[in-house]
């Protein structure tokens, strides 16, 4: 059986991005092995300077990190492993600012690692290593940003380029626009469980 990582942002009362989230998680119980890593409950820790400066060592080719060290890194060891030991990712969050939550961009920054997730070589340059995995992005916004007229938002972008990198095949299901459109908001959240079901259908056929 496969294993699929979950992991959602949705610390509001009444979040439609929760409402998304537990759909994709009851289509795909009994599918799939499911891991559950919430980010409000177990948020990862920010860059600051502590850890920052011995995750750059890490990247630069430093092992041999004292027990305190190693403490320090520990939670964002344990999320690269997260994402090391599953077959696929499904990241839900909504937008604020035109952009994800720190939170979420703090677990990007955790597992977007050096000689884990990805290789450089001087010659060749850089290389995903998680070719092997999948991942699903359920992104809500309040506002409609395909119909916009020129506002844009950049958290759709920013997790397509952070997969990528990492060599994860990676798709989007958006519910775009659902306080800017109320009178629409059950075609929209329907339309996004509908793909939701369809790609349960397609990751889990048996």
């Amino acid at each position: 059986m496969t294993k699929t990582l979950v992991i959602n942002y949705t610390p509001r009362n009444g979040s439609y991005t929760k409402v998304l989230f537990d759909e994709f998680v009851e289509l795909a119980k009994g599918k799939t092995e499911i891991k559950h890593l919430d980010l409000v409950e177990t948020p990862p820790d920010l860059l600051l300077s502590q850890n920052l400066n011995l995750i750059m060592e890490w990247n630069m080719g430093k092992r041999d990190f004292s027990k305190t060290e190693q403490l320090i890194l520990s939670n964002h060891h344990q999320l690269i492993e997260d994402v090391l030991e599953t077959d696929n990712i499904v990241l839900a969050f909504p937008i604020y600012n035109f952009t994800m939550p720190a939170t979420v961009k703090a677990w990007v920054d955790a597992v977007v690692v050096s000689d884990k997730t990805f290789s450089f070589n001087p010659e060749t340059g850089f290389s995903g290593l998680c070719n092997d995995k999948k991942a699903l992005s359920i992104i809500v916004s309040g506002f409609d940003y395909n119909n916009s007229g020129g506002i844009n938002e950049y958290a759709s972008s920013t997790i397509k380029q952070n997969y990528d990198f990492m060599g994860i095949a990676s798709e989007q299901i958006s519910a775009f626009g659902v306080d800017q459109n109320r009178d629409q908001l059950h075609l929209i959240l329907d339309n996004a469980k509908l793909k939701i079901k369809k790609l349960v259908d397609r990751w889990y056929p048996n």
